[in-house]
């Protein structure tokens, strides 16, 4: 049963696809993705119950369902399903699903797989455990019409900051607050943000305190939306 907690972080890790947008379809991709976890144990050692694969853009050359084919490559028998048309909000509402989903019925694991033609990243998630201790708090969306506008409700979260490409400009407003920022890097879609986030994870950890408190954010310029998913120590 569920116990009202939201969803544990096991692992994150990310990949860049160098080749040309298009050149690929979103299985291959995936599955270089899949094959790019961690060493060891794996990320993904016990079987899913669910996997969702989000995405932006559409499979410019597509060879099946990614998320048929991850269902399938993937440990146990997950419900799989992908998440599409929101822009760069796709893995933010994937999370969100899966997390309602936990909150609600219980799940033992989960896989978020975030799919874009220039970059990529995957989410192990679980109801109990993680590495570094890191549980999902919530995950939001707010109106934005600017980057700009964006800024307060970030300050109001505090913590340390993962933020997607659309808030480049507003780092520096952040790191001046005290805040330690990671930034994603430009051209890598609904993926940017994800794809940094194994990274930040290590450095959110480290120091005699570390970091209480990891909010992941990125702003939708053409929808006007700020996107944020927020996890806890502890």
């Amino acid at each position: 049963m569920a116990d009202g907690a939201g969803l544990c972080l096991g692992a994150a890790w990310g990949l860049d696809f160098p080749a040309r947008p298009g050149e690929r379809s979103f299985v291959a991709l995936g599955g270089e993705l899949l094959a790019a976890a961690p060493a060891g144990d794996g990320p993904l050692p016990r079987p899913l119950d669910y996997l969702v694969v989000a995405h932006e853009a559409y499979d410019a050359a597509p060879a099946g369902l990614a998320a048929g084919y991850l269902a399938d490559a993937c440990p146990g028998e997950p419900r799989a399903f992908s998440v599409a048309d929101q822009g760069i909000g796709a893995p933010f509402s994937g999370l969100k699903l899966l997390d309602r989903i936990h909150r609600g019925a219980g799940l033992g694991d989960a896989a978020l797989f975030v799919l874009d033609p220039a970059a990529g990243a995957a989410l192990a998630l679980g109801g109990t455990g993680g590495t570094g201790g890191w549980r999902l708090e919530t995950v939001a969306e707010e109106r934005a019409g600017a980057a700009a506008d964006c800024l307060p409700p970030l300050l109001e979260r505090g913590g340390a900051y993962v933020l997607g490409d659309g808030l480049r400009e507003q780092a520096g407003a952040l790191e001046a607050a005290g805040a330690t920022v990671w930034t994603a890097t430009t051209g890598h879609g609904c993926a940017g943000v994800w794809r940094v986030l194994g990274g930040a994870l290590a450095g959110a950890g480290a120091g005699e305190a570390g970091a209480v408190r990891l909010v992941i954010a990125d702003w939708d310029g053409g929808l006007g939306r700020l996107h944020v998913a927020v996890f806890v120590a502890g």
